[in-house]
């Protein structure tokens, strides 16, 4: 009777995952509500591609499908499956990276920002976002990394951290160094006359 009393109660998210591993359709179906827009935007921000972020996309949910039997339910399964989603793609910018051509930000990129009402504002933004993922091909692996997890994704200085395996005072740094190079490159790139123009376009909405 003890034994009884004292087990663990599995949480709502360690049933879904089970049922999910188990073969439910309808659980997996909903773990792909629950995450699946969240992913894409992630991969969207790693890939610059709506098409490379479809299948990056597709990685992911295969690679959390894989693990989802190691889920024991001990935090919350949204922050467990978007580390594991963040890892993925940290992997896939890193085996890609020498591969992409730094030319120009993909269209079907642009189209899932938040739009501007002013169209002269609206094609500035556009523009310096062109000028930002080009000046981070040009820049160092651990510069870009920081500036696409928290200032492009919108993550904590905690979880960036924990993404990158290193500590939040070496991402500070990282951050303010990146931060400064790429808004440097931002302006020779789009031509602005100061620094400054190219801080604001770095906060995206966080997917």
């Amino acid at each position: 009777m003890t034994e009884l009393m004292s087990a663990p109660i599995s949480s709502p998210d360690l049933l879904l995952a089970r049922r999910a591993v188990g073969g439910r359709a309808e659980a997996w179906e909903e773990l792909l509500a629950l995450y699946g827009e969240r992913v894409f935007n992630l991969a969207l921000h790693f890939t610059g591609s709506v098409t490379d972020a479809e299948d990056l996309t597709q990685e992911i949910f295969l690679r959390l499908y894989q693990n989802l039997r190691s889920y024991r339910g001990d935090v919350p399964l949204a922050g467990w499956a978007l580390r594991l989603s963040r890892n993925v793609c940290i992997d896939h910018y890193r085996r890609t990276r020498r591969e992409r051509r730094a030319a120009a930000l993909s269209d079907e990129v642009l189209a899932h920002l938040p739009a501007d009402d002013d169209p002269q504002a609206e094609a500035q933004k556009r523009q310096q976002l062109r000028a930002v993922y080009r000046g981070l091909e040009e820049m160092s692996e651990d510069l870009a990394e920081v500036v696409l997890l928290r200032d492009l994704q919108g993550w904590s200085l905690e979880e960036t951290a924990a993404s990158l395996e290193v500590p939040v005072g070496t991402v500070k740094s990282r951050l303010h160094r990146a931060r400064i190079e790429l808004a440097g490159r931002v302006a020779s790139l789009a031509g602005a006359r100061g620094a400054a123009l190219a801080v604001p376009i770095l906060k995206v909405e966080p997917c």
